[in-house]
């Protein structure tokens, strides 16, 4: 992909473009993902934007990408848009997972750890009664 940047000077051994301002910078990385068709690794970016822009502003830029929810991070560190094949099962997994989690941590919370005989309520307070008579 092409990037369209402003050559400001340009011979036959050098070109010289203007560098994009950050609101730039955001389109272009977005233009990038859209453009492979696939998601695409924090590697292929960085190597795509190399001597165009430095690896914090490329981070900013994706933060702004994924607040506006253009893109979403995948696992191992890939970003795609959410309209890309794959992504949107891969975020349904993701949602599936946390709430397994999240109830498998309340049941943690409610009745400790497996294999611990449950009590009720009331019947701790009776057998602390019954060893101390």
């Amino acid at each position: 992909m092409s990037l369209d940047l402003k050559v400001l000077y340009e011979d036959e051994e050098l070109v010289v473009m203007k560098a994009p301002t950050d609101e730039e910078l955001v389109e272009l990385v977005y233009k990038f993902i859209r453009s492979k068709g696939r998601p695409v690794t924090w590697k292929e970016l960085r190597e795509a934007f190399s001597g165009i822009a430095g690896e914090d502003r490329l981070r900013r830029a994706l933060s702004r990408l994924k607040m506006r929810g253009d893109i979403v991070e995948l696992r191992g560190g890939r970003y795609g848009t959410p309209d890309m094949p794959g992504v949107r099962e891969e975020i349904e997994e993701r949602k599936r997972r946390r709430m397994l989690r999240e109830a498998m941590s309340l049941e943690w919370r409610l009745y400790g750890p497996p294999g611990r005989p449950r009590r009720r309520s009331g019947q701790a307070v009776h057998e602390q009664a019954d060893q101390t008579n």
